[in-house]
């Protein structure tokens, strides 16, 4: 198939899977190059060189689930556990803000305590709303009357990642969880008004045809931000890191290409800002996982790197933007493509 064919197809939202497959499988270092960019030159036309920076509050470690690919499952035994008060919660997210992040992402694991003091949540996600920022909240899966209060209390957008779009894949993953109960938190939300974002995870067995029926149901389905992330294994984590059957960077150039105007991050979570820079060049628009230092947060995939050290801050992140040529978005920037976002749910 020729590739100019694959990514126009995959541009205008008309592809098959025969087209993403001819994506994922370049047949040489020129035609990979190619991808990206084009991937690059669409970013471009829809974003120009602005990119939006998120600021990541890991405010619960703790976990009721026992995912194999999480350092943070209910299990493990190595993996740090902590519980910021909502005063501390609020004097971050303030940090981040002051700093000049555009969102606040409020992350949690499937903390039991808040699953039964929900109220807590909402309290903290309403304190940050009036601070002047767009609010991400991910605290696992919520049912429709949650979701709904999560958006009254202020919040914009609501994340949580499938992993996988294979059930067979998922189930190995996701221990005991529902595969279509996270589907349909998703939908809940989009049908709330609330902007929302799903994720892959690279590296954790998922073939080529596994790829390609994730970013084709991602392009897809009614969702403000796209995403894809390389496993990390760490002590006390079951899973093995599997090989890839695409690269990170063809893979976030295919989430661009056939996802034009939604959102695309890059997390410093995987390996700084030296992991970032090859995502923003294959079309990625969003730097996630900007952690403050001095507050004792953790990283997700990293659950420390570049945090304490100042790496993963605002101002390194602002620093590494001018080497490039490119300017952190606005807050009014977001606000008005958070509006367009929701008025075509």
């Amino acid at each position: 198939m020729d590739l100019d064919t694959a990514i126009e197809r995959a541009r205008e939202g008309k592809f098959e899977k025969e087209d993403i497959e001819r994506l994922l499988s370049p047949k040489n270092k020129e035609e990979r190059s190619f991808i990206l960019k084009k991937a690059k030159e669409i970013k471009e036309k829809h974003f120009s060189n602005e990119i939006f920076l998120y600021g990541f509050v890991y405010f619960s470690t703790y976990c009721k689930n026992n995912c194999r690919f999480c350092f943070f499952r209910r299990e493990n035994k190595l993996a740090p556990r902590y519980r910021k008060d909502k005063k501390e919660i609020i004097k971050i997210a303030e940090t981040l803000i002051r700093e000049g992040v555009n969102l606040v992402d409020l992350t949690s694991g499937d903390d039991p305590y808040y699953n039964q003091n929900f109220g807590e949540l909402l309290d903290i996600v309403n304190d940050i709303s009036k601070l002047g920022c767009s609010v991400m909240v991910s605290p696992g899966v919520v049912d429709k009357e949650e979701t709904n209060k999560l958006l009254d209390s202020g919040a914009d957008w609501y994340a949580l990642y499938q992993e996988t779009h294979s059930p067979k894949l998922y189930k190995k993953l996701r221990i005991n969880q529902s595969f279509q109960s996270r589907v349909k938190a998703r939908e809940n939300a989009a049908k709330t008004g609330m902007l929302v974002e799903d994720g892959i995870l690279l590296g954790v067995g998922e073939s080529k045809e596994d790829l390609a029926n994730s970013i084709m149901t991602m392009a897809r389905k009614n969702l403000a931000q796209v995403r894809c992330m390389l496993y990390v294994r760490h002590d006390g984590v079951p899973l093995r890191k599997k090989s890839l059957s695409a690269d990170y960077p063809l893979i976030t150039a295919l989430l661009r290409i056939t996802n034009p105007r939604k959102l695309v991050p890059a997390s410093l979570d995987i390996d700084g800002l030296k992991g970032i820079e090859k995502l923003i060049e294959a079309g990625a628009n969003v730097i996630t996982s900007i952690v403050p230092p001095n507050f004792q947060l953790a990283g997700v995939a990293q659950h420390e790197y570049g945090i304490e050290s100042g790496e993963r801050s605002t101002n390194s992140v602002k620093s590494f933007l001018r080497k490039k040529g490119l300017k952190p978005a606005s807050n009014q920037s977001l606000a008005t493509y958070q509006q367009k976002m929701a008025e075509n749910n």
